[in-house]
């Protein structure tokens, strides 16, 4: 039958959709399940300690912190949500022993996770940002527009300012920004950590965190 041009030539497509659809697939970011801790981000083009902390980035702690945590997480995401509550716990335990800088990474495959962070960070600019970060992973299953200003009030928002900050996509480009920087050092799934300097790529549990205040 290969002898039959218009059958070689099918097979060849289908075998090029085929690899084509593999690549697309193994490339794609994802939610990370328990991992244990790597030490590189394989395929980066940067260290994770390049990462910057600038000064829109939301920030709990201070910088004397001895545990300096870096987050790039996603508001759709269940593992980050878990881990959120986990972290929170940690810190309330150890005031002034720990530092969590969050990063926006919303997943592509997430329908509801990129505007989520554009919320989360128009709650930011009225310095409300870990406020609205918890209500967000409170009422994860039922992620909408119209629930992202009902959850306004609940965190204690302007009503208005933060409906306007939504509706004209102001922190669109700082979520973009947080994207492509976590992009460029490797990050490929949530939750994922630079702790220290070094990578941590899915859920910390409580005695790990635990473990690094020693």
């Amino acid at each position: 039958m290969w002898r039959n041009p218009v059958t070689w030539l099918l097979f060849v497509v289908v075998l090029v959709l085929a690899v084509a659809i593999f690549i697309t697939a193994k490339n794609q970011p994802k939610e990370t399940k328990p991992t244990p801790p790597v030490n590189s981000a394989i395929g980066s083009t940067k260290l994770p300690s390049q990462v910057s902390i600038f000064p829109s980035d939301p920030v709990l702690g201070t910088a004397e912190a001895k545990v300096n945590i870096i987050e790039f997480g996603d508001f759709e995401c269940i593992y980050c949500a878990e881990v959120a509550v986990t972290i929170k716990k940690v810190i309330n335990e150890n005031p002034g022993k720990i530092r969590l800088v969050w990063k926006d990474f919303p997943i592509p495959s997430h329908t509801n996770a990129q505007a989520a962070a554009e919320a989360a960070q128009c709650a930011a600019r009225q310095g409300k940002f870990w406020q609205y970060h918890d209500v967000l992973f409170q009422n994860q299953s039922n992620l909408n527009e119209a629930n992202y200003l009902s959850l306004a009030g609940e965190a204690g928002l302007n009503y208005e300012k933060f409906n306007l900050c939504l509706k004209n996509h102001e922190t669109l480009p700082l979520v973009q920004n947080n994207f492509a920087e976590g992009q460029a050092i490797g990050v490929d799934g949530t939750p994922y950590f630079i702790i220290n300097g070094e990578v941590f790529s899915g859920i910390l549990t409580e005695d790990q965190l635990k473990s690094l205040l020693n």
